[in-house]
């Protein structure tokens, strides 16, 4: 799978300098901002409503959790490379989303499937807004070594080698769900 997003990023132009393996997806940068607390009345009319908002251990949590989500979905898609999946649209969107559907369609097209489990190690680096983050990135060392490329037949494919890529990803909130926008993985053994 990761082979044919790369040669799919690279035949268009995406991929630049010294990179070897990276796909990319677009999505405006993060913006930063603060809020400030309102203290309640101590006045003896009503109190003003306050709204619980999640801590930024939980808000990470999720980050974390709809991140790996987003790679269980491609795993699962990539097995028979269902480039119609109704699970990629879930944590993916956007220029994201349309990359991994071409990938895995351009799979199906060469009659490859990919089988295995990547390893994720991802840590959140920015959450922002601070008071009520809508955007967030990640930081992960995405190891492919065990996520293999293989021909419809069973017949080994002939795979780039496998390992640990530096990756980064940006994700937004819509709704309760984070998806993720923009993934560049690096090449191996940056990480």
């Amino acid at each position: 799978m990761i082979t044919s997003i790369v040669k799919r990023v690279a035949s268009s132009g995406i991929l630049t300098g010294v990179v070897l393996c990276t796909f990319a997806f677009t999505f405006a940068a993060c913006n930063s901002g603060s809020a400030s607390a309102s203290n309640p009345s101590t006045t003896g009319g009503p109190h003003p409503s306050t709204t619980t908002q999640p801590t930024t251990a939980s808000v990470t949590a999720r980050v974390i959790s709809d991140y790996r989500t987003m790679w269980a979905d491609l795993v699962a898609a990539a097995r028979t490379s269902n480039y119609q999946s109704t699970l990629l649209p879930q944590h993916a969107t956007g220029d994201a989303l349309s990359l991994l559907v071409q990938g895995l369609a351009k799979d199906r097209t060469l009659g490859i499937v990919t089988k295995g489990q990547p390893v994720l190690q991802p840590s959140v680096s920015s959450l922002t807004p601070a008071a009520n983050p809508t955007k967030a990135s990640i930081t992960d060392c995405f190891d492919n070594t065990h996520w293999i490329e293989y021909k419809t037949n069973g017949k080994l494919q002939k795979n780039a080698s496998g390992g640990r890529r530096s990756t980064t990803a940006d994700l937004v909130r819509i709704g309760s769900t984070w998806k993720v926008t923009e993934l560049t993985i690096r090449a191996t053994g940056t990480c």
